[in-house]
């Protein structure tokens, strides 16, 4: 038996939860995983109780998770962040309690200042000794830990197929239950961060919904819930505009929705994206969503900011027959399945 730690960065369930206990359901049985976040987003996990958003909380999440180590073995330690110096110190904090079997794994591409690029430069020798593998989920990605990615193993933030594809009795059930029936339904999935571009995504959709009988479905939670809350009362479309927060049915959601938008400002490689395009929705992404994430001809890519030219484009969309759209994951090793082998492969190898 391989016993795996998966140390998860962030304060709610959001696109690296739902990949890695993905791959908890499917992997091999030899292989064990524990979770450990820094707060409780899951009451099956470990959690550190550690607020990170201070340099003295960065500090005790560290001394706590040294003890947590001492405490508890494991043969692999899994980091999975986009965060060089959460990584870094991980990494180290793991070293220290004599764990050698170190995978560093980036799920995101964050504006890095010329100062932390100058730094990230100078530890990286440092840090590739500190660790044994190099992980990403695209090539974009992998610039935020690494200063060259020739080593970089491209993971896929796999889904599972039969679960996100298109099915229209789902699709007609559940807009019956959210009284949908008759109008085009546009939707979201992400934590209410500054990041996922809440802000924007309103602005487009109260342009759209001048034009056509429309409603938008936000699915998640975070700091931002509020405000965005505030802003829709603000623009008087609190009708039109349907607050799902956390959700185990996002693929049925996904079902009932027509278009999917997703206008962040900074990502990896959204596990999102790739299932709304499994279920066979029009997908709108912003330029920040690496070209790696379009499997399909339902891919739009924006370059641009601007609630005008974004409504114009989802606007003038034809929408087309979805029954068929998963293959486009397949096709693009996108599924589940090849997640779990690549990672499983990689375990075994250390």
């Amino acid at each position: 038996m391989v016993n795996i730690l998966q140390i998860i960065d962030g304060k709610s369930f959001g696109g690296i939860t739902t990949l890695m206990r993905e791959v908890e359901k499917k992997i091999n049985s030899e292989i064990k995983m524990d979770f450990l976040t820094a707060c409780n987003i899951c009451p099956e996990w470990h959690n550190l109780n550690a607020d990170r958003s201070s340099i003295s909380g960065r500090i005790l999440y560290n001394l706590r998770l040294y003890k947590f180590l001492k405490k508890n073995k494991y043969d692999i330690i899994h980091i999975n962040s986009g965060a060089f110096f959460f990584t870094f110190f991980c990494a180290l904090t793991c070293r220290v309690c004599g764990i050698k079997k170190i995978i560093v794994h980036s799920h995101n591409t964050p504006r890095i200042s010329k100062t932390k690029k100058i730094l990230i430069t100078l530890l990286n020798p440092i840090y590739r000794k500190l660790t044994s593998a190099h992980l990403s989920c695209s090539k974009e990605a992998s610039l935020s830990l690494f200063t060259k990615t020739d080593d970089v193993a491209i993971i896929k933030n796999g889904v599972d197929v039969d679960k996100y594809k298109f099915n229209e009795t789902t699709r007609k059930k559940y807009r019956k239950k959210l009284d949908l029936e008759g109008k085009i339904v546009y939707g979201h999935v992400g934590r209410f961060h500054r990041q996922k571009n809440h802000e924007f995504l309103i602005d487009v959709f109260y342009e759209i919904q001048k034009k056509q009988d429309s409603t938008l479905l936000l699915i998640g939670r975070g700091e931002l819930e509020d405000q965005i809350q505030k802003k829709v009362h603000k623009l008087k479309i609190d009708d039109k505009v349907i607050f799902l927060g956390f959700r185990e049915d996002i693929n049925n959601l996904l079902n009932a929705m027509d278009i999917f938008l997703f206008p962040s400002m900074q990502e990896g490689l959204p596990i999102s994206v790739i299932e709304a395009q499994t279920s066979g929705l029009p997908t709108f992404v912003s330029n920040a969503i690496p070209e790696e994430a379009n499997i399909s001809d339902n891919f739009y890519r924006i370059d641009t900011f601007d609630a005008t030219k974004w409504t114009n484009k989802i606007l003038n969309v034809k929408l087309q027959n979805r029954s068929t759209a998963y293959m486009n994951t397949i096709n693009a090793s996108f599924d589940i399945e090849h997640t779990v082998s690549q990672l499983y492969h990689i375990y075994k190898a250390l």
